[in-house]
């Protein structure tokens, strides 16, 4: 290759990831009214100029590919696509995308990341197949980013689980006294109520229902939909119909219990109406086998997305079975020295062992800090292909 086909080539893929850019942020524009579909963007680009571009919005509403092409037009043809996932290939609730991109007439097509769904995978062949040029792995690890929800459930049939905690400097959750209220201030708080407004369930357990008394209700966020599912974990049967979680009228709540759950002292909160119990069957193996298989249940509900709001024990217990695919950790700019942990024991005796965590992301709220992780091994990475 000559040094002039290089320095061409590399501003193609300048171009390509500056406009991969471009359809991420759109992609960005899709709430959880899309699931269990995935949040996909399409830009459309000829001689330089978008000649149409769009977000998939809703499920059963047209794809972000469809509503490019109808805003483009007859400029499509001889255009380059870009769409941060593939092109679905298959019929479902509307036609494939593929085949809308072959019958425009684009000429190439540039990709995010490859759909690791059995049934809708396959687009990127069909375009290829249709003489269009494919171009495949664009700001890949972005566009993982942006799909993360989807990814995780096609490969482990399970929610995509966000654990979210706030502590101290040294890393305290409570005071001695046990006071929590409050630990940050109300702009780590509007990002929690921005983050309970993406989930599709919120999840806690007996503890820190019976300690805390939450509503995890939204607010001062305009809705993305229902609002989320609020969760609790309930093995031993302890809440009573008292609590605030029992008010379903806004927002449903389910209790989940294993099939040995004793009934409770006192009236137990699912006498309530409007509260669900959910039974899940406990495993011999592990707690940690009982947390995947409550988000299994959870999952075939209709649950994509759980935010996590437990206390030090149930995220410890997440951790220790690799649940959690995002961690959003608030420091707040105070000191106790003592009180109790953010985080509970996760048997871990030396630093040789220690859970490998990836930074994604640092940001000011207010006074306080978020801190966002993955794990080091990330689920969420494109699959590597021979």
């Amino acid at each position: 290759m000559t040094r002039g086909a290089a320095m061409m080539r590399g501003a193609d893929s300048a171009a390509d990831e500056a406009w991969m850019r471009r359809a991420l942020r759109l992609a960005a524009r899709g709430t959880k009214a899309v699931r269990p579909n995935p949040p996909v963007g399409c830009v459309l680009v000829r001689d330089g100029a978008v000649v149409g571009e769009g977000f998939h919005a809703r499920v059963g509403g047209p794809h972000a590919e469809v509503v490019a092409l109808a805003q483009a037009g007859g400029a499509a043809r001889g255009a380059t696509a870009y769409v941060t996932l593939e092109p679905c290939a298959h019929q479902g609730r509307t036609p494939p995308c593929s085949r809308a991109l072959i019958e425009a007439g684009v000429r190439r097509v540039v990709i995010g990341q490859r759909d690791p769904h059995p049934i809708a995978a396959g687009g990127a062949d069909a375009l290829r197949e249709a003489g269009i040029e494919v171009r495949l792995d664009v700001c890949a690890t972005a566009a993982a980013d942006a799909c993360a929800v989807f990814l995780t459930n096609v490969r482990d049939r399970r929610p995509w689980l966000q654990l979210k905690l706030a502590a101290t400097l040294d890393g305290r959750a409570a005071a001695l006294d046990g006071s929590t209220r409050w630990i940050t201030g109300d702009a780590a708080r509007r990002a929690v109520h921005k983050m309970r407004n993406a989930a599709d369930a919120v999840l806690i357990g007996s503890g820190t229902a019976l300690a805390d008394d939450p509503v995890l209700d939204v607010r001062n966020v305009r809705p993305a939909g229902p609002p989320p599912v609020r969760v609790v974990l309930d093995r031993r049967g302890r809440l009573h119909a008292g609590l605030q979680l029992g008010d379903t009228a806004r927002q449903a709540t389910w209790v989940v219990q294993d099939d040995r759950s004793p009934a409770g002292g006192g009236a137990p909160i699912g006498s309530r109406a409007g509260v669900e119990v959910i039974a899940v069957a406990l495993p011999a193996a592990a707690v940690s086998s009982w947390l995947a298989a409550v988000l299994a249940a959870l999952y075939a509900r209709g649950i994509c997305h759980v935010l996590c709001e437990g206390g030090p024990t149930l995220a410890a217990s997440l951790l220790r079975a690799d649940l959690v695919d995002r961690l959003d950790w608030f420091v707040a700019p105070k000191l106790l020295g003592s009180g109790t942990p953010a985080l509970g024991d996760l048997g871990i005796g030396t630093l040789a062992d220690a859970l490998p965590l990836r930074l994604r992301s640092v940001a000011r709220k207010g006074g306080d800090v978020q801190l966002v992780y993955r794990r080091h091994l990330d689920r969420t990475a494109p699959p590597q292909r021979s």
